[in-house]
């Protein structure tokens, strides 16, 4: 359903509540303008991953689709076969209406600063050329990743460039200095890949049932997430986590919003993993492991409380990485 009457700035934050409540929250909660940027960044992150994930089109239908979002991009007009494109893919109504409303999400684009629109084309042509990549190694094919190395490798075109953008919004929009800058390039792949891994893990089943596994081989070598595989997902998980920290840990302390916008996601994943650890035979089972509403509110309480404080977040952040390791000890 088309929504060229309603104004792009009011359908994008619309569309963002409807394809990703949870990111909603947290972009929204943003300063002006980086609540913008990234809302319309994540939203064309969102048409991408959607032309990568649906399993029922074949890859040449894929890069078909991701030739037409790219021309898109580059022209701010979406091209005429778009429509029709859209409208061979099994999405939810949320993702189809989003993408049936590309358009608008380009006229917010082009109402950016022009440095902006050039790190929010840069970054999801990087994105939208390694998912064209990966997705014929991910068609009908459960052995597309032979090591964690290769893994690293996908991830990074899904999730570690997003850090990467991120990275450069903020260099943009605040007052960095140098060596903090050089800290957040050096840690802003693993702070996508830290939540990317998460998503991995704890949606195994999901993926499992699309005839998909992002687990290498390496990790399950009977084809299966068993506990030994979980665990060792979960450890590499981690060394990415403890890195996302110090890309957060080098955030300007004044810009609470921006920090806060970083560490919600971050100790809800490895809440997650706390989770998926401890209860592993619900895990197995295939059921939704994830973390209580209460435990979402003591890690929002907690580090709204204390995000000005580095000392603070750390106590907080290591008791949080005890407890997982426990779990995977259990």
């Amino acid at each position: 359903m088309k929504n060229n009457k309603i104004p792009a700035h009011d359908f994008c934050y619309t569309s963002l509540k409807h394809v990703s409540r949870s990111f909603y929250l947290n972009t929204v909660a943003l300063r002006s303008p980086l609540r913008d940027y990234v809302c319309v960044a994540y939203l064309l992150c969102r048409i991408a991953d959607t032309i990568e994930d649906d399993p029922h089109i074949p890859v040449a239908d894929k890069h078909a689709g991701f030739a037409l979002f790219d021309a898109a991009l580059q022209s701010a007009e979406v091209p005429a076969h778009w429509a029709s494109f859209v409208a061979s893919l099994q999405a939810s109504p949320h993702e189809l209406e989003l993408m049936e409303n590309y358009q608008q999400v380009l006229h917010r684009l082009v109402e950016f600063p022009d440095p902006i629109q050039a790190i929010l084309l840069k970054h999801v042509g990087i994105m939208t050329g390694g998912m064209a990549e990966y997705c014929q190694k991910l068609e009908q094919r459960r052995e597309a990743f032979q090591d964690l190395e290769q893994l690293d490798d996908y991830c990074y075109y899904v999730a570690g460039v997003v850090g990467e953008l991120l990275t450069d919004l903020f260099a943009a929009e605040m007052q960095i200095d140098e060596p903090a800058l050089l800290k957040l390039r050096q840690n802003a792949i693993a702070f996508g890949l830290a939540l990317q891994y998460t998503n991995i893990i704890k949606d195994y089943s999901v993926d499992d049932e699309r005839g998909i596994t992002f687990w290498p081989l390496s990790v399950r070598p009977k084809n299966s997430a068993g506990k030994p595989a979980v665990r060792q997902m979960t450890r590499h998980c981690l060394a990415h986590m403890r890195d996302s920290f110090e890309y957060i840990k080098h955030l300007p302390k004044e810009e609470k919003t921006v920090r806060l916008f970083c560490l919600w996601p971050l100790f809800f994943a490895i809440a997650t993993l706390r989770e998926v650890n401890k209860d592993y035979a619900r895990f197995e089972r295939g059921e939704n492991v994830k973390i209580s509403r209460r435990r979402a509110r003591v890690i929002m309480l907690l580090t709204t409380m204390f995000c000005r404080s580095n000392r603070a977040l750390e106590y907080y952040f290591q008791r949080y990485l005890a407890a997982v390791k426990k779990a995977l000890t259990d």
